[in-house]
């Protein structure tokens, strides 16, 4: 049995088609650079919080290894942006090609219509949408079914908003439906449903900014406490019972950090 064919990495937004067809949305390759950097970032600010609530270095030290796990976090971060950017993306090309058929033209040419119209919107020439529609009019112009295009297109998101699309298109071109009414349709519903998808992120962005001021207060607090107040928060780094009464106010500010981290993500 033949070896399924490795694609090659893509790191960054693509600049060529043919990284835009090798690369997969919900995947993130970090360069050793940013690597280096966001190790650098976790590790300083773990030794920070250990120092804060220790005055050790040894212990801080050990509280920096944890850092090497903030790479994983912030790739997580970096595909969960670029999917939302993708749907907000998506939906502006989706007007544009409905735009495009409700005046005649066909779905592939509104393709070269659509681009054309996010090259205008965009100022980036990397823009996510930018590079997808230049590959598919690429694809199209060589004799690729439209069909095959947004699926390809679907697989490689991982977008659920995406894919409804795909197999809506997919279905009505093989059944022979009105391709200008269920566009108008299909462009309706999946809007909406993003643009309230960005409504619930606006709000929920608000209360992770009130979370992380929450989780930053009482650490600030304990710093600032421990600058001003002299001798006064000395028992707390030198005898065991402070030590203990340390580890349990850590313990506990970083159970409301995930525990507030949990009830804001919220998936639509």
């Amino acid at each position: 049995m033949a070896k399924e064919e490795k694609k090659p990495k893509v790191y960054h937004t693509p600049t060529k088609l043919e990284d835009t067809a090798n690369i997969d949305y919900s995947t993130y390759y970090m360069t050793k650079q940013e690597i280096i950097l966001y190790t650098a970032i976790g590790c300083a600010v773990m030794f920070v919080l250990g120092y804060i609530f220790y005055r050790s270095i040894i212990v801080s030290i050990l509280f920096a290894l944890l850092g090497f796990k903030y790479p994983e976090i912030k790739t997580k971060e970096i595909i969960s942006s670029r999917q939302k950017k993708i749907s907000y993306q998506f939906k502006d090309m989706l007007y544009a090609m409905q735009s495009a058929v409700s005046s005649g033209t066909s779905v592939e040419n509104a393709v070269t219509m659509a681009l054309e119209e996010m090259k205008k919107q965009y100022a980036d020439p990397n823009t996510i949408i930018i590079k997808e529609l230049e590959l598919m009019v690429n694809r199209i112009s060589v004799g690729t079914n439209i069909e095959e295009v947004f699926a390809d297109f679907a697989a490689r998101t991982h977008n659920e908003d995406v894919f409804t699309f795909s197999n809506i298109f997919e279905i009505s071109k093989r059944t022979g439906g009105n391709i200008v009414e269920i566009m108008r349709e299909s462009t309706s519903v999946i809007s909406e449903k993003i643009e309230v998808k960005g409504e619930i992120d606006t709000k929920l962005a608000g209360r992770k900014s009130e979370g992380k001021v929450m989780v930053a207060m009482p650490i600030l607090l304990i710093f600032f406490m421990s600058k001003t107040t002299g001798e006064f928060m000395e028992p707390v780094f030198t005898t065991f019972t402070g030590r203990i009464a340390a580890t349990v106010s850590l313990a506990l500010i970083i159970v409301g950090a995930l525990w507030m981290n949990k009830i804001t993500d919220i998936e639509v």
